[in-house]
Order: structure tokens, then sequence, then C-alpha cells
């Protein structure tokens, strides 16, 4: 395989000191794949940064760009950037930025891609030119299971787990025994729905499938009425999701309704208004507290608490930033660095396996839920 697991730099106080120290002593003019000067660089940060679905992206995209910041101001003599290409979440518009990425050699990274879809769509673009990705959101287990690539890393857990976490939160938390599942059709939506009702066997009452872009519900509103169902679970993004909930509440159907990660943004309880209220989104992800720094410092740079995925972007961005100050100064050098690191991260112990995934005993899912225009932790959900 082509991951060797080594120990490296411990926890995150260890971590700071290697990033503080002087530049790297690697040798600049034999780059066989391009790079630049000692300690320099670009890092690609590829999302939706605009479009419904937007608020699930910009947090960890501005979590990445506040660990630069931290690092250049310690760090004068290094000339390193964050480059940030919206892709609106759509594989087809993530080619060509891939592309544009992989062709520019001064590139030794990308954050992302940050759904699942676009990142499945372009990884062997960056595969085939050794341009590492470490995805701080894109979840789908087959990311790594089915069509793996070398330079795949991600930062989260991936859905089977979440799938499971999901299952037991509507069976445990809610005591739902009539569960109806919906997924968008999409390479995100449909596997997860599918290991959702793989674990609840027969709880679950029916299912259906709805399309990426669908506005109106009124087909997968009438199933659900004849199923009788006392939970609803949906597989999907914003853009669906809130008017998918307006119409469910609109129908008179009060059950809780509850979504996944692609549903964990701040556009969500502003897009489904009343309809959203108690609705409950899982994620991979940790909450925040607010006396923490981290969130200190991202509210005082960005003027809000740390959104989705924030913590995670900050991560993604520091493992770059580590393996650039070691004297990675090329592709291939960073790749070589981040497949053997191990250090404590702001969000969980990270280090990667052989597919390019965290330990999944590192893995925490935490249910949110919509209260007025926020989305708050609920509880955590143990797999034990």
């Amino acid at each position: 395989m082509r991951r060797n697991k080594v120990v490296g730099l411990g926890a995150v106080a260890a971590s700071l000191a290697l990033i503080l120290s002087a530049c790297g002593s690697a040798d600049t003019d034999d780059k066989a794949d391009g790079g630049g000067d000692e300690c320099s660089g670009k890092i690609g940060a590829m999302g939706a940064l605009s479009g419904p679905n937007a608020s699930i992206v910009i947090p960890s995209v501005n979590g990445a760009e506040l660990a630069l910041k931290q690092f250049l101001a310690e760090n004068e003599d290094c000339d390193i950037s964050l480059e940030k290409f919206d892709s609106e979440g759509d594989a087809t518009k993530a080619t060509p930025l891939a592309s544009q990425i992989a062709d520019d050699p001064e590139f030794l990274g990308v954050i992302g891609g940050a759904f699942s879809g676009e990142t499945r769509a372009t990884k062997g673009i960056f595969n085939e030119a050794g341009v590492t990705m470490i995805s701080q959101s894109a979840t789908a287990t087959d990311l790594t299971t089915e069509d793996p690539a070398a330079v795949f890393h991600r930062v989260v857990g991936y859905d089977d787990v979440q799938g499971a976490a999901v299952a037991k939160y509507l069976s445990d938390a809610i005591g739902a025994t009539k569960v109806f599942v919906i997924d968008n059709s999409e390479a995100y939506g449909e596997p997860l729905a599918d290991k959702v009702k793989e674990e609840l066997g027969d709880l679950v009452a029916d299912s259906d499938k709805t399309q990426v872009e669908q506005t109106e519900f009124s087909a997968t509103i009438s199933k659900i009425e004849s199923a009788g169902a006392d939970a609803i679970f949906y597989a999907g993004y914003i853009a669906e999701a809130a008017p998918l909930i307006k119409q469910i509440r609109d129908a008179g159907i009060d059950v809780p309704v509850v979504f996944p990660d692609g549903v964990y943004g701040a556009d969500f309880p502003i897009a489904a208004g009343a309809a959203g209220e108690g609705a409950i989104v899982t994620c991979p992800c940790v909450p925040i507290e607010e006396g923490d720094t981290f969130y200190a410092d991202y509210e005082a740079e960005f003027g809000e608490a740390p959104g989705a995925y924030a913590a995670e972007g900050f991560d993604a961005m520091t493992i770059f930033l580590e393996a650039i100050k070691s004297g990675a100064t090329d592709r291939g050098a960073v790749e070589e660095f981040v497949d053997s690191y191990e250090g404590e991260g702001l969000t969980k112990t990270l280090a990667f396996d052989e597919k390019g995934d965290v330990a999944v005993e590192n893995v925490v899912i935490w249910a949110y839920k919509v209260q007025g225009d926020a989305l708050v932790p609920d509880q955590e959900i143990s797999l034990d």
C-alpha cells in the first residue's frame, strides 16, 4: 500500500512549535514536479462558495484562512497563499477547476472537495497530477473504499459511521418504529440513505427518491402519509431540504425529521423558517465551545461564530502548513508528509490509514437541533 504509518508531530503544542520553527532546508534547485522556494507555495480550497449550500462550506474555508493568517504572522519569511475556487458544489463545474489547480505547479495541495459528488469527479485529476487532497467534509464511504485515490485524505468520518449513528438516533433517541427514508439520488445522499435503511431494518416503513434541484415534493409527501411514518430521514442538501420540510409541515405531518451533515449549514434554519424548528441535523463534527480559543479567534476574524466544519478546515490547512514548513517543497514531498502525518488537531487525533481515512475510534457524531435561526448541539450519538 502507499501509506506507511510513522509517528509524527504529537500534540497541538508540539505541532505549533514545529510550524513556528525555522523554514525547512530542502534543496529548492531540484523540483521534479514544480514547487517553489523554501516555505512557499499555493494551497487550493474548492467547494460551494456561493449558492444555497454555501453555508456548509464557507466556514471551513474561513477556518483554513485563519490557520494561514496565524501562521504567516509568525513566519514573515514564508510565501504561502490560499486560493479559493467556487464549484457551487457542482461536479461538472468542479472538474475544470481541478484541472486548473493540477496544471499550476505552484499548487502543492487542495482542501476539498467539500461535497462527495465533486470529490468523486475530481480526485482522478488530482491523483494523476500528484496534488494531495485533504477534504474537510466529503463523507461518502466509497470515496476511500470503491475507488480510492492515492492523494485523497479526509479529516472527517465517513457515512457508514454517520448512517449507523442516524439509525441509532432514530430508534433510540426518538423511539421511531416507522421511519420513512428519502434520498436525493446523488453520490452523497443515496448511499447514506441505504446505510440508514440497512441499520434500521424492519423499522423502515417505506422510502422514496427525489432529485437535486427538485422543489415540489407532493408525491413523496403522499407516500409518507400512506406509510403512517412516525419519523422521517432525508439524505441530501440544504437547497432541497428546506422546501421539503416546509411542504411536510404544510401537509400537517408533525413527526420528527432528521437530516445529515449535508444540511448542517447556517442557511438551513433561515431557509426552512418556522417549519425547521426542532429538526435534527447530524454531523461528524464536534461543537466548538464559546470559550474556546479557536471560537474567539474565528469570531474576531470573521464577525460570527464558527460554523460548519470550521475547525476541520483549520485542521486541514494546518497539516499542509506543517508539510511546507518541514521542507516539503514539491507535490511528492507534501504527499509523503501527509501520508505519514500524526498529530492532535482541534477536532480529533489526526492520522490517515492506507485509504486516507482517520481512525473510526476518533470519529464523533453529534446531533444538532434547529432552534430559531441556529443549529445548537443536542447530543453526542454514541455507537457503543
